[in-house]
């Protein structure tokens, strides 16, 4: 009996013994699923956020061209232009150039009538092109599907836009090209993965490849078969999922429609390389589950909530980060376990996040070539600058700039020393205001500056000659000396005016400097009828 009973009791240990083993290897394995599946969930999130700023980047990207084109179609309807004067408009503003690999223009009928890449480019016909049809029918801004460029060969997007005359009469179709595999377009969005695993790629709802690392995708709709990827971002307008197979690895797949063109951008992120960190947190996991045999039961179960603690507390700070109630600074753990080090890796991933979307914000708002603001950023301050003035009481004025034949600088000296004179005008502007004034650059070299807390309107007229001394000492390019002279159209805003009003005073103001023979001031009032100052020195010619 004896005998049997040690033999039941031998039993009933291995028994025992492998219950308390299956227990442990059960509870580790089942936290261990949870953290992976939240921290799937956190690393799919992050990266919808980032699909989310690169999204707004290329959308604003996007309708800021579209902006350039419409002002430069408003203005060959202001000044009542025909199609005969398109080319000279274009070659007219070099902002162009900066934001497009060509701007070209067609008549009503299609045929080509300007070119900005070159004006003795060959004459065609694109009336029978999708999308010289829909801006025939729409009269408003299209973006093509991306097509294969019958003179370099290339893959490009083009932006039209109509143009019309005073009666309202399509009189030309602009259209500007964007080169896909310019480093301006392409290189700016492989620069948001830049040091991470992974890739991202754009495609169209027809399965177009707009963007993608292997260049020979292109313009291309790979099968299902070959791409599944490229055919799964296409079928919700935002989404994520880690069924998928890319390169023969499993791949966190997340996607984002953008709102301003019928694209999707998408990233596939190596499911390996996410849960890089978690390996030897298994390894561990399963030793301790080991041990849990031998010291069993109750103390078995102490054991593993002991180890996982940690990961415990990383969940709740995933949580709290998705609840929005804690910052990525709860990730900077100090802790030198497993856990710290895939706790400090979400924070480093987190951080380079808002690192990309203070970036991109910046991007959004600076002037690339001169550091100054851009127009974005001047039509988002200018509303917020009047409605302060209006609860302040104090006066607001807006001054508009023009270089004084640029043109001629360019057509003379060459875009290099064109941009060099746009840098330092920038520069002095800047040195001749106040801290609190905002300078702007608007498009090639136009200017605006916003004055605020003004205490009455004759400060105005300090303004106009400190700008002009700020640009009395030539200009050093490149050791060249050249004198530079500019207009400058100041209007002033003693009561509650609108955004529209404003402008228009400081338009005309301009132009009155530059009837009176420009490399002068004029001061306008608001609702004044006529111009308050005008003054103007003799113009000095370029050395």
């Amino acid at each position: 009996m004896i005998k049997y009973f040690s033999s039941f009791k031998s039993k009933l240990s291995v028994l025992v013994t492998g219950m308390v083993l299956i227990a442990a290897v059960g509870v580790g394995g089942i936290s261990l699923l949870f953290a992976d599946f939240q921290i799937e969930r956190m690393i799919a999130k992050q990266e919808l956020l980032a699909l989310g700023g690169a999204a707004a980047y290329i959308d604003n990207d996007i309708r800021h061209k579209q902006q350039l084109l419409r002002a430069i179609a408003e203005e060959a309807q202001t000044r009542a232009l025909g199609p005969q004067d398109i080319q000279d408009l274009l070659e007219s503003h070099d902002s162009l150039r900066d934001e497009f690999v060509n701007v070209t223009s067609y008549d009503a009928r299609g045929d080509r009538i300007a070119s900005l890449r070159n004006r003795n480019d060959k004459i065609i016909n694109v009336s029978e092109r999708p999308y010289f049809q829909q801006t025939m029918a729409t009269r408003d801004s299209v973006v093509s599907a991306p097509f294969s460029s019958g003179l370099s060969g290339r893959p490009v997007v083009s932006i039209s836009q109509p143009v019309l005359d005073r009666r309202g009469n399509i009189i030309a179709i602009l259209l500007g090209g964007i080169d896909l595999l310019r480093p301006s377009f392409a290189d700016q969005i492989d620069a948001l993965r830049a040091g991470e695993a992974g890739y991202l790629f754009i495609v169209t709802t027809d399965g177009t490849v707009v963007h993608h690392p292997n260049k020979t995708l292109l313009l291309t709709r790979p099968s299902a078969e070959n791409q599944p990827v490229l055919h799964a971002v296409r079928a919700t307008p935002e989404g994520w999922r880690t069924d998928m197979v890319d390169g023969g690895s499993r791949a966190l797949v997340a996607h984002k429609r953008l709102s301003g063109v019928d694209w999707t951008i998408a990233v596939s992120y190596p499911l390996r390389s996410a849960f890089a960190p978690m390996v030897s947190v298994r390894l561990n996991s399963f030793a301790a589950a080991g041990l849990f045999t031998v010291l069993a039961g109750l103390f078995g179960w102490a054991l593993v909530k002991i180890l996982l603690e940690p990961l415990d507390k990383l969940q709740q700070n995933i949580e709290a980060h998705d609840a929005g109630a804690a910052g990525i600074e709860v990730f900077d753990t100090r802790e030198r376990d497993e856990f710290g080090t895939l706790s400090r890796a979400v924070y480093r991933l987190s951080r380079h996040r808002q690192q990309l979307a203070q970036d991109l914000e910046r991007k959004a708002s600076t002037d690339v070539l001169t550091g100054a603001h851009n127009r974005r950023m001047f039509e988002e301050f200018l509303p917020a600058a009047l409605a302060r003035s209006s609860r302040s009481g104090e006066t607001v004025a807006v001054a508009f700039l023009d270089i004084d034949h640029f043109k001629d600088i360019n057509d003379t000296w060459g875009h290099a020393a064109g941009d060099a004179v746009l840098v330092e005008f920038a520069r002095r502007l800047q040195g001749a205001v106040r801290l609190t004034d905002t300078v702007a650059r608007l498009a090639g070299d136009e200017f605006v500056i916003v004055f605020e807390q003004l205490q009455a309107a004759d400060e105005a007229h300090q303004i106009g000659p400190k700008i002009l001394a700020a640009m009395a000492q030539p200009f050093d390019i490149g050791g060249r000396l050249l004198r530079v002279t500019a207009s400058v159209g100041l209007a002033v805003a003693t009561q509650h005016t609108g955004m529209e009003a404003l402008m228009h005073a400081a338009d005309q103001a301009l132009y009155g400097v530059k009837a009176a023979g420009r490399n002068g001031y004029a001061v306008n009032l608001v609702g004044a009828g006529k111009l308050n100052t005008v003054r103007a020195r003799p113009l000095r010619q370029a050395s």
